[in-house]
């Protein structure tokens, strides 16, 4: 994919820290009011678990209207720490600010790199080194945090990026798109060198996957609440949902493309994760709205019927028409086959339009599919809804074969 040209006067603040050991990249669009904290916490973390490290924080801060560049500004680190501001590099996203922090730590020639997003509210300085740790000791090349979320949070995750990659690369990562990640200096060289770097909301499966498909050490880490702003806009799924299910999923479907050839031929096991019902802390409930969810679904489902009868054989369309007057019909089965069969179409399709009229057709039924799980769980627990989301994974890895045949 080639560099980004880092500009001048970026290059001369990088200057001052080069060679640094350890990066760790905040981003931020519009967060003046959580930055502050973050970077606060960051700075603590830094100093306080890596005292014999070269490092330095880096914050890339995508297109805002408040001031969140002024703030991160006003921050003051430990005289042993680094500051790097910027504002993202070659186009808005999130991908276009991970993007520009990984140009950063390549040019200063960083070991470990962390990724933490602007809006953590719950952040603590122990998540750094939980982060960071297992890389500066070469046991991992990506570390991802296991949040324990509201059984109503996670709506893209539980019912589509978990089951899919897990069946799919083999790899039991609970949150393929958590957000905030741990790097190692080979694996983010080999991301900023691919050809499908994504510049949106897909770069978190993105980065889980290439790492997967590589065969490099993939380790959970750190395992606690995450608290963030953007959760609270679950209610209205058109502002922030809808636009990250789509850039997810596309992206999600462009790896499967690209490395057919890679988990066609892997070797075939099942995870056996038997879940033990933990002493999980009471993760912040999640609102939905249930029935607009349903609504949602049986409008864009007859909306988008002569799509949906391009990609899916009879026997699941027929399956879907009854999901129309009894939602729970759409079980784990049913939506796993539905999933592989828009991931085998998806692949034959070279225009953009097309893929995107794919997604539309497939978000409904995600939904749905959502809608669906939640009235599973609704009187569960959090051990016994992760226990029906394990249950679902299970059925995606059970069907991989009819993935392979019809892809």
């Amino acid at each position: 994919m080639g560099e980004l040209e880092l500009p001048k006067d970026l290059i001369k603040k990088c200057d001052k820290f080069k060679p640094t050991d350890i990066v760790v990249g905040v981003l931020c669009k519009n967060v003046e009011t959580t930055v502050l904290h973050v970077l606060n916490v960051v700075n603590e973390g830094l100093y306080s678990y890596f005292p014999d490290y070269r490092k330095c924080i880096a914050v890339s801060i995508g297109p805002s209207d408040d001031r969140t560049m002024e703030m991160a500004e006003l921050f003051q680190t430990y005289n042993s720490i680094g500051k790097i501001i910027t504002q993202d590099i070659g186009g808005k996203g999130k991908g276009a600010g991970i993007r520009t922090i990984m140009e950063i730590a390549r040019y200063l020639e960083a070991e470990v790199l962390v990724l933490v997003d602007g809006d953590l509210l719950s952040i603590r300085p122990k998540w750094i080194e939980s982060i960071a740790g297992p890389i500066i000791y070469g046991r991992a090349d990506l570390t991802v945090p296991f949040y324990i979320r509201h059984k109503y949070d996670g709506v893209i995750t539980n019912v589509l990026a978990y089951p899919f990659t897990r069946a799919v690369y083999g790899v039991d990562i609970r949150q393929p798109i958590a957000g905030e990640f741990g790097l190692s200096k080979d694996l983010y060289e080999k991301l900023l060198d691919h050809p499908l770097f994504p510049f949106d909301f897909g770069i978190d499966i993105f980065i889980v996957t290439v790492a997967a498909a590589e065969g490099m050490m993939v380790k959970e880490s750190l395992f606690t609440q995450k608290i963030h702003e953007s959760t609270t806009r679950y209610l209205e799924p058109e502002k922030l949902l809808i636009p990250m299910f789509r850039q997810v999923t596309g992206k999600m479907f462009d790896l499967a493309k690209y490395y057919e050839n890679v988990w066609k031929n892997r070797k075939r096991f099942y995870h056996q994760r038997a879940y033990r019902a933990g002493l999980t802390q009471k993760p912040i409930p999640v609102k939905i709205d249930l029935d607009n969810l349903i609504k949602i679904f049986k409008e864009g489902y007859n909306e988008m019927k002569k799509i949906v009868h391009m990609y899916l054989p009879e026997d699941l369309e027929k399956k879907l028409e009854k999901t129309q007057k009894d939602i729970k019909l759409l079980d784990a089965d049913l939506w796993s086959k539905i999933v592989y069969n828009f991931a085998a179409s998806y692949k034959l399709l070279n225009r953009d339009t097309d893929k995107f009229l794919l997604l539309e057709a497939l978000k409904p039924l995600w939904l749905g599919r959502f809608a669906s799980y939640a009235i599973e769980v609704k009187d569960m627990d959090v051990n016994e809804a992760e226990m029906a989301i394990q249950e679902q994974a299970s059925v995606f890895e059970k069907n991989f074969d009819y993935l392979v045949s019809i892809y």
